[in-house]
């Protein structure tokens, strides 16, 4: 086989992947968002079929060939460079995989899901507790495949995040703590407390949809490559630039819930819709690394849509679908729903506690790796710790350790990408300023798509060609701290508390 042929197949190989991939992902977004009850077992053993499907493309000895003739020589096209570091990477992972286990894991994963919704909606912990251990003794196993047996977690970090271990993340999580909870010692205490309650009211979730469209057309979400639909917990998927999915969830007391969620998926689906086209079906279409792709949705959600700048131009605008919001001056409704909110449910949380409720899950979940405490016992754990960060008990297990769906669904060892999106923020937030230093003038106007261009172009249209540190690299030139973001916070909580 010549070297040619060789990247001939590689190439149509890698679209078949391409294709099973993005039909793997649309069942999984109509099980979300569609499916039926009794169907959920009929659908994770279809979608474990696909992945025994993809599994085979990327571990069978066609791929080992055509990977052994293509490393004979550096290949000149940086994409194709990129995709077969990428398929050796995959086809070592995947080869170390016991076949078995990898589809018994698949099955379980769509399954534990299902359950979860109705654990959650019955307020039944107990039901759940041997569902979420399998959950993760299926994936300590599965790391074990890879040489992580004494410390699975890390593993599973570092497929979340590339380069990211414990000890590292440990530290960063200690270094904001140590500013983080004095400081909203001091926020508790400023004598100009604005009124948290002030911004909620009655707000028709027809309004909302609405509403959000419009928000979604200001950051340039493509409706004719997308959709927004509903679910229990909104996330983002799709394969490829012209189909890209979200979904929302809708609150009838407090409309900036959906705003700043739309705001937060439309980052994570416009990092897909601005994929260089080049990049189509060679499974390169996404950022590599969950951190810097959450980066990407909590900068639009955080930074720009819950700053002041937002809310001068979005509250005229939300008060023709909602009158009662005139009464409004907008720094004072943005202090509003900007205030600390000490909740036990993380989506109901402030920016600032938002952290907290992150730093508590990572740390249980560390635990429950370590054989610290037993799954039956983790709502009390839950609760303790949501008692000594947030001083709040949650007064049900739905609205405490059933709150989401991460543990459930695969997204194991995944939650500190969160507040690792947050540290990639305050990166983004520091460059951008040099690069357009009134970026909030035109925030203000409502004209984000120079602020979400500047995101396509230093980020989002190179897809998954190069690894987060890469990427920050080439941002700023710098290592990774959380220096940035906490500067950040200071500036942003100093002003809503008036410090």
């Amino acid at each position: 086989m010549t070297y040619q042929e060789a990247e001939k197949r590689f190439r149509e190989l890698n679209r078949e992947i391409d294709f099973l991939q993005n039909i793997r992902n649309t069942l999984s977004w109509d099980m979300r968002v569609n499916l039926p009850l009794n169907a959920a077992e009929y659908r994770g053993n279809s979608i474990a079929f696909l992945s025994g499907e993809m599994m085979k493309r990327k571990t069978g000895a066609e791929m080992n060939d055509l990977l052994c003739a293509l490393e004979e020589k550096p290949a000149e096209d940086p994409i194709l460079a990129a995709m077969i570091k990428k398929c050796r990477k995959e086809y070592k992972y995947q080869a170390e995989l016991d076949p078995a286990l990898f589809m018994e894991y698949s099955a379980h994963n769509l399954q534990c899901e299902v359950v979860w919704q109705e654990c959650r909606k019955n307020n039944d912990f107990k039901t759940l507790a041997p569902w979420m251990e399998k959950e993760f003794d299926l994936l300590r196993r599965l790391q074990a495949c890879h040489g992580w047996e004494k410390d699975p977690m890390s593993g599973l970090m570092n497929e979340w995040e590339p380069g990211i271990t414990r000890k590292e993340m440990d530290k960063l999580f200690e270094e904001l703590k140590a500013f983080e909870l004095p400081f909203l010692e001091q926020l508790k205490s400023a004598p100009n407390q604005p009124d948290g309650a002030a911004y909620l009211g009655h707000y028709p979730v027809d309004k909302q949809k609405e509403l959000c469209k419009y928000v979604l057309d200001k950051i340039g979400f493509d409706f004719t490559r997308g959709r927004c639909d509903v679910s229990a917990h909104p996330y983002t998927t799709g394969n490829d630039i012209n189909d890209i999915r979200l979904t929302t969830s809708y609150f009838e007391d407090n409309f900036t819930r959906a705003v700043c969620a739309c705001m937060h998926e439309g980052g994570h689906a416009l990092t897909g819709q601005n994929c260089d086209p080049a990049l189509r079906y060679t499974t390169l279409e996404h950022l590599t690394g969950a951190g810097m792709n959450e980066a990407q949705s909590r900068f639009l959600e955080n930074i720009i849509a819950r700053g002041p700048e937002y809310w001068e131009f979005l509250l005229p605008k939300a008060a023709e679908y909602f009158p009662e919001l005139k009464r409004f001056d907008p720094l004072e409704f943005n202090r509003s729903m900007n205030s600390l909110h000490f909740s036990s449910h993380r989506l109901k949380s402030d920016e600032l506690t938002y952290n907290l409720h992150i730093i508590l899950r990572y740390e249980l979940e560390k635990m429950l790796f370590d054989g610290d405490i037993p799954f039956k016992d983790l709502p009390h754990f839950w609760n303790e710790k949501s008692k000594e960060y947030l001083g709040v008990v949650p007064e049900t297990d739905s609205e405490g350790v059933l709150q989401d769906m991460h543990w459930c669904s695969g997204y194991i060892g995944y939650f500190h990408t969160y507040v690792l999106g947050n540290f990639y923020d305050g990166h983004m937030y520091n460059a951008i300023r040099k690069d357009m230093p009134d970026m909030f003038e035109d925030v203000k106007k409502g004209e984000l798509l120079g602020i979400t261009g500047w995101m396509k172009d230093k980020l989002h249209r190179h897809g998954g060609l190069y690894q987060p540190t890469e990427l920050l690299k080439m941002l700023d030139g710098e290592e990774l701290t959380a220096k940035h973001y906490i500067d950040y916070i200071k500036e942003r909580y100093g002003r809503i508390y008036q410090l």
